[in-house]
C-alpha cells in the first residue's frame, strides 16, 4: 500500500564565610553537572558507529541580532480515512495528540487523498465498483474534512501524488475548493506556485511527483524551470517531491532510479539536488511512507522522506511504517537554514497521529544519515538538528 539551554540567571548576593562555603560547593556541584549533561542529553539518540557529533544548529544566536527569520513545519504521508472506512464522531479531535506540535509560520502535509464527494474515476484500468488490482487503491475523504486540517493548523498541503487525482480532475477542484474555503492552500498542482506571506516574507511552495498529471519529477528540466520561476516570485522556496520506492526496504536513500509496482518513481538525491541548485531552500520529500534520511547539502536542508503522519484505517502502523516526524525548520528571510527540529510521531489506534514518547525518529534519523556520508545531518538529545561542519 502507498501505504535551550537553560535560561542563565546572574543574583548578587552577601559575602560571608558561612555563605562562601556554600557558594564553593554549590559551584562544584554546578560544575560537575555540566560535565555529564551531555552525556546525558544525547543518551536517547544514538549515533552509528564511527559517526561524530557535529555543530548543533538550534538557536537564533546563528542570525545576525535583527536578522528576521521565519520557521516552516513539515509532515509525511497524511491520510484521515478513506470512505466509507473513516474514524469515529465524523473525525472529531482527529489531530488532537500533536495539535500542540504543529506550530510554525509555515505548517506543511502531504494530503494523499482526495476530498470529495466523487466516486465514479477510473484510474487503475478496472471499471468503477471492481475490486481495484494489486498496488492500485482509492483514497477519499469527506469534503468537510478541511476543516479538520484548517482546525490542526497547516497552512498548505500538496496534493502531487498517486492519490490526489482519486476522484478526477473534478474531485481535485472539489479538493482545492474546499480547502480554500477553510483557510488551507493546495499546492502541487501541475505547474502552479503556491505564495504566502509570513509578516512580509514570500513564501512559495511547489510539489512534484512521477506523473504527468502533475510537474513530472522524472524531467529534471521541469523540476528546475518550476523551482526557478518560484525564485523570481518568492524569499524562501519550499519544495515537496513524492519520490521513491515504498516500505520498509526502502528506508534508503540509494543515489540511484527507484521503482515501485514496475512504476518509475524517480532518483530522491538526485531530484532534491536539482531542485536544491535551482533555488529550494527547504525539501520535504514523502510517499516511501518511511522515514529516511536528512541531508545538508549547499546550505540548505533536505529532508528526503518525514514518513507516515496519519493513515486511519489504510496504513499500517507496524515497525518503521508507523513512525513519522514533524520537522521543523528555520531560515533566514533569504531562506538559509538557522536551526530545525525534530518531534517524533507515530500512529497509534488505527492511523491517528500522536507523539512518540520512545523518540523513534530521532534514532531512525540517525541511523539513515550515514547515507550522505559528510553531508549528513543528525538529531541530538533534545531533538535539536545537528548541521555538518563544513
Amino acid at each position: 500500500m502507498t501505504s535551550v539551554p537553560p535560561t542563565r540567571v546572574a543574583r548578587r548576593i552577601a559575602t560571608g564565610p558561612l555563605l562562601a562555603a556554600a557558594v564553593v560547593a554549590l559551584s562544584v556541584v554546578m560544575l560537575a553537572l555540566l560535565l555529564v549533561w551531555p552525556t546525558a542529553r544525547h543518551a536517547s539518540a544514538p549515533l552509528r558507529d564511527g559517526q561524530e557529533q557535529s555543530l548543533v544548529a538550534g538557536s537564533d544566536d546563528d542570525v545576525d541580532d535583527g536578522e528576521k527569520t521565519i520557521t516552516i513545519a513539515g509532515v509525511g504521508d497524511t491520510i484521515l480515512g478513506t470512505v466509507p472506512h473513516l474514524p469515529p464522531d465524523d473525525g472529531a479531535g482527529f489531530f488532537d495528540r500533536v495539535a500542540d506540535d504543529l506550530t510554525a509560520d509555515v505548517v506543511f502535509g502531504n494530503l494523499e487523498g482526495a476530498l470529495s464527494t466523487r466516486a465514479d474515476f477510473t484510474k487503475c484500468g478496472e471499471e468503477p465498483g471492481d475490486d481495484a488490482p494489486e498496488g492500485c487503491a482509492y483514497l477519499r475523504m469527506p469534503p468537510h474534512y478541511a476543516t479538520l486540517f484548517a482546525e490542526a493548523g497547516f497552512d498548505v498541503l500538496n496534493i502531487a501524488n498517486n492519490h490526489g487525482h482519486d476522484s478526477g480532475p473534478a474531485g481535485l477542484d472539489d479538493t482545492r475548493r474546499v480547502l480554500d474555503e477553510a483557510g488551507v492552500r493546495l499546492s502541487g498542482v501541475k505547474g502552479e506556485i503556491v505564495e504566502l506571506d509570513v509578516d512580509g516574507v514570500t513564501v512559495a511552495v511547489v510539489g512534484v511527483a512521477a506523473y504527468d498529471l502533475y510537474t513530472n519529477l522524472l524531467d529534471l528540466r521541469a523540476v528546475s524551470a518550476l523551482v526557478e520561476a518560484a525564485d523570481r516570485v518568492a524569499d524562501v522556496v519550499v519544495f515537496s517531491m513524492h519520490v521513491g520506492a515504498e516500505g520498509t526496504d526502502a528506508r534508503h536513500v540509494t543515489g540511484q532510479h527507484e521503482e515501485y509496482y514496475g512504476e518509475p518513481r524517480g532518483n530522491t538525491m538526485e531530484v532534491a539536488h536539482t531542485a536544491v541548485d535551482a533555488g529550494a531552500d527547504v525539501v520535504f520529500g514523502h510517499g516511501p511512507h518511511v522515514l529516511r534520511g536528512i541531508e545538508y547539502y549547499n546550505g540548505r536542508l533536505i529532508v528526503h522522506s518525514l514518513g507516515n503522519f496519519a493513515g486511519y484505517g489504510v496504513l499500517d502502523a507496524t515497525g518503521a511504517l508507523g513512525r513519522g516526524a514533524i520537522v521543523t525548520v528555520r531560515v533566514t528571510a533569504e531562506g538559509e537554514f538557522v536551526a530545525g527540529s525534530v518531534t517524533a510521531t507515530r500512529m497509534v489506534d488505527g492511523g491517528y497521529p500522536a507523539l512518540d514518547p520512545s523518540n523513534g525518529a530521532w534514532s531512525d534519523f540517525n541511523e539513515l544519515a550515514d547515507d550522505f556520508g559528510n553531508r549528513g545531518v543528525t538529531v541530538d538529545g533534545d531533538g535539536n538538528l545537528n548541521q555538518p561542519v563544513d
